[in-house]
């Protein structure tokens, strides 16, 4: 019953954590009680129109999902989750962030602790307040305006399929095998970054005694990423391999991210042309920029990747939470 499967797989999405699986089992028991009524009293087996029609009378899954949920007033059960999903969101990727990478680049640029926070926190704090407050608006009155009708014309048969969580999507393993190739060729210097005049870069000896050992990683995530895009489906072995060079991947960053918090540099910069006072200053000022934007990122996407892929090696299915979804690029 693939569409029963997708019906219950929507409205678990809208379920509180604690509570989902008790109510998926009372639901998936009762709406299947009423499907085998159905079948008795006309003695065959439903077809696919018979059982949208069941599963229309019980509604959209959003609305049956806030049956269980505290009531809202503001916005109605038909349209509140959406509304609580896309305003999270936009804390966590666009808010959070923000201020995380403003308070350190005021650490950064006050090392002593004699920046002014508050001006760094009056436009984020308006800005986050114009976005609550716009989006509950609009929310607001298309829930006075549209909610009903969107009530009436929804359908099973829209419902996203039900996906395999060990399926790998194409995109990403594609996505990610070109980004490891890029970072591949940048690593062996046959991709070079358009240089300064006058100014040379070098890797830093912190960074130049790990030039073996990141080759070695790169090349395995690359392989890895190739493998899964004409083998898009993962399987404990090869969980356990990815889980592994991850797990050394994040030994790495973890190393990087040490040389950078003792006041370490990840480059050498040599000029003629500048100043002992300017040098220093560019060489933290990349050294910040890697250490901010892209290791602490990728500590936590090795991080995730662990994880998921320990369970997938135990033969666990992955933690389907969009959060981690989203680290890991899946």
């Amino acid at each position: 019953m693939e569409l029963l499967d997708r019906y219950l797989k929507a409205v678990k999405f809208w379920l509180p954590n604690e509570q989902k699986q008790d109510i998926i089992a009372e639901l998936s028991e009762d709406i299947r009680s009423q499907i085998e009524d159905k079948e008795s009293e006309l003695g065959r087996q439903l077809s696919d129109a018979e059982i949208e029609t069941i599963l229309k009378k019980g509604g959209p899954p959003m609305l049956v999902a806030q049956r269980y949920l505290p009531p809202r007033y503001l916005i109605g059960p038909g349209l509140f989750p959406i509304y609580w999903l896309i305003l999270r969101a936009g804390w966590i990727c666009f808010f959070a962030p923000w201020l995380i990478l403003g308070i350190g680049a005021e650490i950064f640029a006050s090392p002593r602790g004699s920046g002014h926070f508050q001006g760094m926190l009056e436009p984020f704090l308006r800005a986050l307040l114009i976005n609550f407050a716009a989006m509950t608006g609009v929310f607001a009155l298309l829930d006075r305006y549209q909610a009903k009708r969107w009530v009436n014309n929804w359908t099973p048969r829209n419902l996203p399929a039900v996906r395999d969580p060990n399926r790998v999507p194409r995109s990403s393993s594609i996505s990610e095998l070109a980004w490891y190739l890029m970072l591949l060729l940048w690593w062996v210097n046959l991709l070079r970054i358009p240089a300064i005049p006058g100014v040379n870069i070098a890797m830093a000896p912190a960074i130049s005694r790990l030039y073996w050992p990141i080759l070695a990683l790169v090349l395995c995530q690359g392989t890895i990423a190739c493998l899964n895009a004409f083998q898009p489906h993962w399987n404990p072995r090869r969980a356990a391999v990815r889980g592994i060079v991850d797990g050394l991947s994040l030994l790495v960053v973890g190393y990087l991210l040490a040389v950078w918090l003792q006041g370490g540099t990840f480059v050498t910069v040599t000029s003629l042309k500048l100043s002992s006072a300017e040098i220093a200053a560019a060489q933290k000022g990349i050294t910040y920029g890697w250490s901010v934007l892209l290791l602490i990122w990728a500590a936590a996407s090795y991080a995730a990747r662990v994880f998921q892929d320990a369970r997938r090696a135990t033969s666990k299915p992955p933690i389907r939470n969009w959060a981690l979804r989203l680290l890991v690029g899946e």
